[in-house]
């Protein structure tokens, strides 16, 4: 997948998010996590690139956030839930993706999901599990009802047992994009500010990343996915 083809891709995953999860959630919040998903977390992918190559060997394990691990049980649960939910819904339209293209996502969801925490925590910011409740209630009052919910996490292409983590990352950026407007940040520039600082965090965590994902091209503020040997 080419730069041009990663940001459409994950400008539409945000537009469907946006959607799924109502006006009350604040899109422009979805957009961030999406933004950051695409650049910051591999940016900091970029940090332990190298040493990932030569240290990293646990088979459970696909990534570490400092002392934080994103296991292989998580990506696969994960991408297999989407999956299944698929076949359930009508994804006629739906811009989704797919194989090695959905593992790769699922493992930058489970990386921001840490990076947005530590982030806040750095910040003083907390999230309650009433917090996320309410916030769920919102989602599915906004979607009409619990049947219509499945449909939305399709097209924003979260798995329903990550819904609340990603209700949670979502207020974690919600707050830290409030405290950043607060200090006299301007709002066209808070986006860029929050993934600065969110990057700043997992150059101080450090992150090593399973190299059977791809390698860092700085050239398009991508991973890119390993090149396929030539046949001979």
């Amino acid at each position: 997948m080419d730069s041009n083809e990663s940001s459409t891709e994950n400008t539409t995953n945000a537009e469907n998010a946006d959607h799924a999860t109502s006006d009350s959630e604040a899109p422009s919040s979805r957009k961030r996590i999406v933004a950051i998903i695409a650049g910051v977390v591999v940016v900091a992918v970029a940090v332990g690139l190298t040493l990932a190559f030569t240290v990293f060997k646990s088979p459970a394990i696909e990534a570490r956030v400092g002392k934080d691990v994103v296991t292989v049980k998580d990506v696969t649960n994960s991408v297999n839930e989407i999956l299944a939910e698929r076949k359930g819904v009508d994804t006629t339209g739906m811009q989704i993706p797919t194989g090695a293209d959905l593992n790769l996502a699922e493992l930058n969801f489970h990386l921001i999901s840490y990076l947005l925490a530590d982030t806040a925590a750095v910040n003083n910011i907390k999230i309650t599990d009433a917090d996320v409740t309410q916030r769920k209630a919102a989602i599915i009052s906004q979607v009409g009802n619990p049947s219509k919910l499945p449909q939305a996490l399709v097209a924003a292409n979260i798995a329903s047992e990550d819904l609340d983590l990603y209700i949670r990352s979502l207020l974690y950026d919600e707050k830290l994009a409030a405290l950043i407007e607060k200090v006299g940040v301007a709002q066209a520039n808070v986006g860029t500010a929050l993934m600065q600082g969110v990057s700043d965090e997992a150059t101080k965590l450090g992150i090593k990343v399973n190299p059977k994902y791809g390698t860092w091209d700085s050239t398009q503020s991508v991973v890119v996915a390993p090149t396929a040997a030539p046949t001979k």
